[in-house]
């Protein structure tokens, strides 16, 4: 049976990425060696590394001011480090909550720096992005881009009138355009959008290097003078993220992700709001992700069997968190058209087996 994974992450990779990572398993590059035996100082991962950040360069048109970075401990390990970094001791930490995400970096942020806290709730997205509360006492503003739990998502980044901003974008990267013009710092665990659990994608402006004098590897001056190449790094994560930066370029790039981004969404909202007898979608249009699309059946037997057939058809992935419960469709830039379309048939062929 053909297996269609819409998982919230670690996610699916496109079968060409896990093709060439098999063979660069058994000998990467005719050297006769495994990907897995490359020295991370070695001539060859060198070479890797630089190609990578050519590749990110030319998909998320970095500006020349801007440094790059990858490293390990996923988004959860930011909390800490952007905490101890940007003027940590003289300069407060505003913290945009729009959803679990958000709140779990507001409560490590806290432990460390000052902090204040903005929660909005879904419904209050679109006013405050048109309209802005004060921030003039904000001097970084830190949120989430994706809500990967509550399927709330926030795009439109030069709207929001701060211009320091430091997001996560760990759900999200690469599914659609955005400007620099505002971004102090942007991060994002590859294993979404970007590639497999173990590195994470780290990109500043470097006028916001400071001197902190944390452990090195809480020192954000230090990891970027050496180019993430301070410690050892997560060298077969970063091969993977370099294999799935050419398939994206590839494919068309940034402009191409988005319209499928787009194109898919708005597919799967459509139907499902044909299905309004049945279901509810929690998240007001304008906040609605379309990386991640939640939503919770009136009947609680008629979701847990929803869920038994999807898994009979080869269609998995699609438990709410443990949270929150319910469905949760995530969209990642490996999902096909033709995923999209075998999971659409199953739906309405379910729908109305169950009397819509």
């Amino acid at each position: 049976m053909q297996i269609y994974n819409f998982s919230p992450g670690p996610a699916r990779l496109d079968p060409s990425i896990v093709s060439k990572s098999q063979e660069a398993v058994g000998n990467y590059q005719k050297t006769g060696l495994s990907i897995l035996e490359i020295g991370h100082r070695s001539k060859d991962f060198e070479i890797l590394i630089n190609s990578l950040q050519e590749n990110m360069i030319n998909i998320f048109n970095i500006p020349s001011d801007y440094f790059t970075l990858l490293l390990q401990g996923g988004a959860t390990y930011q909390n800490t480090f952007i905490a101890n970094n940007f003027d940590k001791e003289n300069k407060l930490l505003g913290c945009l909550v729009t959803g679990t995400w958000g709140r779990y970096s507001f409560e490590d942020f806290s432990k460390i720096r000052d902090s204040k806290i903005i929660e909005l709730s879904q419904d209050e997205i679109e006013n405050y992005v048109q309209t802005p509360w004060d921030l003039d006492d904000v001097d970084y503003l830190h949120l989430t881009s994706n809500e990967t739990i509550n399927g709330v998502q926030l795009r439109d980044f030069n709207k929001i009138q701060h211009d320091s901003l430091l997001i996560d974008m760990s759900s999200d990267i690469g599914s659609y355009s955005f400007e620099w013009d505002n971004l102090a710092y942007i991060y994002a665990g590859a294993q979404k959008n970007m590639g497999i659990p173990g590195v994470s994608i780290c990109i500043g402006n470097e006028k916001y290097l400071s001197s902190e004098d944390n452990s090195r590897y809480l020192n954000l001056g230090q990891l970027v003078e050496k180019k993430s190449l301070l410690n050892t790094p997560p060298t077969f994560s970063i091969y993977v993220l370099k294999l799935v930066t050419d398939w994206m370029i590839e494919m068309g790039g940034i402009k191409y992700f988005e319209e499928k981004s787009i194109r898919q969404s708005s597919k799967l909202y459509e139907q499902l709001e044909s299905y309004e007898d049945f279901l509810i979608l929690p998240v007001s249009d304008y906040s609605r992700s379309r990386s991640n699309i939640i939503f919770k059946f009136t009947n609680e037997d008629l979701e847990k069997n929803f869920l038994i057939e999807a898994t009979e058809k080869g269609i998995l992935g699609l438990n709410g968190h443990r949270s929150e419960g319910g469905i949760r469709i995530s969209l990642y830039n490996s999902i096909t058209n033709e995923m999209i379309d075998y999971l659409s048939e199953f739906m309405d062929k379910f729908f109305t087996d169950n009397g819509k």
